[in-house]
């Protein structure tokens, strides 16, 4: 047997000692199978945290837009300003809605459901892309949105709203609002 020399000290054998043989072809096929399924798992976790934290995003972003709207609708009817709050609805609503449904809402005996008014809050939302054949019906973004009304005295109570997007604005199509029976009975 006849053994070369090789620069730096090192023979054959122990060149072939360092070199790891060749995997068989079914294990690296193996290995590739799993590593592109690594990556499509990935891809797809990576695209699911993107789109869930984008809707997490853009229903926190039109929270902040909705509460004036729904804010001010509260005060003008405490006011009993109708042509205010007549004003923060869509047209299309305005147009099935005259603003004596407004004066009929916020005077007589309705109006116990805006006296005392302090804050709301929004407690969900949920936003859709609404496309209908129906002219009546809310169109484009629509967002229907429900939580809890303050009054003073410690008094609660909850509404439950729809409004839709007019040129970049939201604009309120429908509120429908619920106080309890304490708030309803006057003390003698």
């Amino acid at each position: 047997m006849i053994l070369a020399r090789l620069p730096f000290g090192l023979d054959t054998d122990s060149i072939n000692a360092r070199i790891p043989p060749s995997l068989p072809r079914s294990r690296r096929n193996l290995l590739i199978v799993i590593s592109i399924i690594a990556v499509v798992i990935c891809a797809c976790v990576g695209i699911g945290v993107f789109t869930i934290g984008r809707g997490i995003l853009r229903i926190s972003t039109e929270q902040a837009a909705l509460t004036p709207i729904l804010d001010q609708f509260m005060q003008a009817a405490v006011a009993q300003d109708s042509p205010r709050a007549y004003a923060l609805f869509s047209t299309r609503a305005q147009r099935q809605m005259p603003i004596a449904a407004i004066d009929t809402l916020t005077t007589g005996a309705n109006a116990v459901l805006f006296e005392s008014y302090q804050s709301l809050t929004i407690e969900s939302t949920n936003i859709t892309n609404s496309v209908n054949t129906n002219p009546d019906v809310p169109q484009g973004h629509v967002a229907t949105v429900s939580g809890t009304i303050s009054y003073t005295g410690n008094v609660t109570g909850s509404f439950r709203a729809t409004l839709e997007q007019e040129a970049g604005t939201w604009r309120l199509d429908a509120i429908n609002i619920t106080v309890p029976p304490s708030k309803t009975l006057k003390s003698p």
